[in-house]
């Protein structure tokens, strides 16, 4: 796999545009319709689904996170001199930020496909159920899954101020008398290499053209 397209990657998309005959032509003929509806409103429960099932996963991992940072924090070691300057409580918030990071975009993902088949269900169902899905009571709501991201996102920042705080305390920051701190370089710079490579590149996800190869295995019976 090449390094550079694990952090950064640009793809040009394959998708094709279709028109409203297309559509009609491929999922709204006589024998598909009714299959690609219900199939619509099965996965579009199955990804909401897996959306509370990632968060549970995501929680369990950043409170662990929450839970080391403060036991280190308060200990009495840290208040104390070290020599490597208590490098073990920034990678505990690299890693807090990396998870909260990847939390958020894990949410737009499932977001974004909850929707993909929600718009299918839209052009579906009027055959099938009317308007029923387009048809709401309430004018105003809140979306929890955009509450979720913005969740998500203040973890970020506590996590970033997290850092902040520990430079200060640690002294990292000095102009007059610069010095470098490989754990800490080091720390920094796999973080941030992470997190391209989930913004821009290999956790991107591209739509473009699959070309497959297929093969087949053999089995042979052992007769006995």
């Amino acid at each position: 796999m090449n390094i550079f397209k694990l952090i950064y990657k640009k793809k040009k998309s394959g998708l094709i545009s279709l028109t409203k005959a297309d559509y009609k032509e491929s999922l709204l003929g006589e024998g598909v319709a009714k299959n690609a509806f219900e199939k619509a409103w099965a996965i579009r429960n199955f990804e909401i689904e897996l959306y509370w099932k990632r968060a549970t996963y995501f929680w369990t991992f950043i409170a662990s996170c929450f839970v080391g940072y403060f036991a280190l924090v308060n200990s009495t070691n840290y208040s104390k001199p070290d020599q490597l300057n208590h490098v073990d409580v920034y990678f505990l918030i690299c890693m807090g930020f990396i998870l909260s990071l990847a939390w958020l975009l894990t949410n737009k993902g499932s977001k974004s496909w909850q929707r993909h088949w929600e718009i299918h269900i839209d052009l579906l169902e009027d055959n099938f159920t009317g308007p029923l899905h387009k048809t709401v009571n309430p004018v105003e709501t809140y979306s929890v899954s955009k509450i979720n991201e913005i969740v998500s996102f203040t973890f970020i920042s506590i996590w970033f101020l997290f850092g902040v705080k520990y430079f200060v305390e640690q002294d990292l920051i000095r102009f007059s008398n610069f010095e470098i701190d490989w754990l800490i370089a080091a720390a920094t710079l796999i973080t941030a290499l992470i997190c391209s490579s989930m913004l821009f590149g290999y956790g991107r996800g591209h739509f473009g053209e699959r070309k497959v190869t297929m093969y087949r295995r053999t089995v042979s019976y052992n007769d006995i």
